[in-house]
């Protein structure tokens, strides 16, 4: 499973989200504590900013301590909303760059933690046939992460909110794959305004999830996190099976998932 971030508020360094904490993102490369499948996150990954309303990416499909540059490129950069990820892949989907998170399209980003059973094998062209034209022309790779990114662009632009499209996103796979088969959703979507995430599962169990509101390392911000990136009070669990949104005031609000 990937190991996510994300971040809105006042401008910081993007460098605070990926290197930042007792815990921070960086260490979950090689020392994650709450995984439910896998042991490190070495197959990728990736940071989006926002500058002047538009995502910029850097990512790349080798482990993040390979990179390091990365400490000192992030730390020139400043946003007031980010996102950050760790690949850990699921076997059957190539470790390519199309994959990593976070992914970016137009004004949306978006990452994935978690996975569809057997995507390529049973799913994938089901799922794909649900794009219009224009969205499936920009495809570039094979992974379940780019196919739900933009269903959920797909449902946007239908007239759904951040959260209803990505609770659109985890019905569709779970209508598709069965409730008897284990799918992983955790999803986070922004548009650099505001930023969106579900946390769900077709299991009782799902990926972790943590909101803190202000920490050490924000004091103006909000942050979204797989794991607590230290041992402080300020990290409270997201409900599973629920979705949550961070507004541009930074109120905060959501409720379960119905479906």
């Amino acid at each position: 499973m990937c190991r996510l971030v994300a971040y809105l508020g006042a401008p910081i360094t993007p460098a605070h989200l990926v290197f930042d904490g007792a815990h921070s993102l960086y260490e979950q490369s090689w020392a994650p504590q709450e995984l439910l499948h896998g042991t490190i996150n070495a197959d990728g990954y990736g940071v989006v900013w926002y500058a002047d309303g538009r995502p910029a990416r850097l990512a790349e499909s080798r482990p993040i301590w390979y990179n390091s540059d990365l400490r000192g490129t992030l730390a020139s950069l400043s946003s007031g909303c980010m996102l950050a990820g760790l690949r850990n892949g699921t076997p059957g989907i190539p470790l390519d760059r199309s994959g990593v998170p976070p992914l970016v399209f137009e004004k949306w980003s978006f990452m994935l933690n978690g996975f569809v059973p057997d995507f390529r094998l049973q799913h994938m062209r089901a799922l794909r046939a649900e794009l219009p034209d224009d969205l499936y022309a920009e495809l570039r790779g094979s992974s379940d992460s780019e196919t739900l990114f933009l269903l959920a662009v797909a449902a946007i632009r239908g007239g759904a909110t951040l959260p209803e499209a990505l609770e659109r996103v985890a019905k569709t796979v779970y209508d598709r794959v069965g409730r008897e088969t284990e799918a992983q959703m955790n999803l986070i979507l922004s548009d650099g305004e505001r930023i969106a995430a579900v946390r769900s599962g077709t299991l009782l169990e799902t990926n972790s999830l943590y909101l803190a509101k202000r920490p050490p390392f924000a004091p103006d911000g909000i942050v979204l996190a797989s794991e607590r990136l230290d041992s402080g009070a300020v990290w409270e669990p997201v409900d599973g099976h629920s979705w949550i949104e961070i507004g541009p005031q930074l109120e905060v609000q959501g409720e379960g998932l119905f479906f």
